[in-house]
């Protein structure tokens, strides 16, 4: 699975940045404070996707508690 994305800025709209990713159009919407100070539509963004193995463990295990204390309920 590919885990390396490059994208362009296309437009802001409000407090939303969109961002066409790779050749197939597809977009990604993100809060425009999350991205670079000094950034502008036309702009080549690098993504990178990890999984956290740890802390995906460490919070599928807490909502599996809180589950638990909802259905003793």
């Amino acid at each position: 699975m590919k885990n390396n994305f490059i994208g362009t800025l296309d437009r802001i709209e409000g407090n939303i940045a969109v961002i066409l990713v790779g050749e197939s159009g597809d977009t990604v919407e993100l809060s425009r404070e999350l991205l670079p100070e000094g950034y502008k539509e036309g702009d080549i963004i690098l993504f990178k996707l990890t999984v956290k193995d740890k802390k995906t463990k460490d919070e599928k295990e807490k909502v599996a508690g809180l589950i638990k204390k909802l259905s003793q309920r």
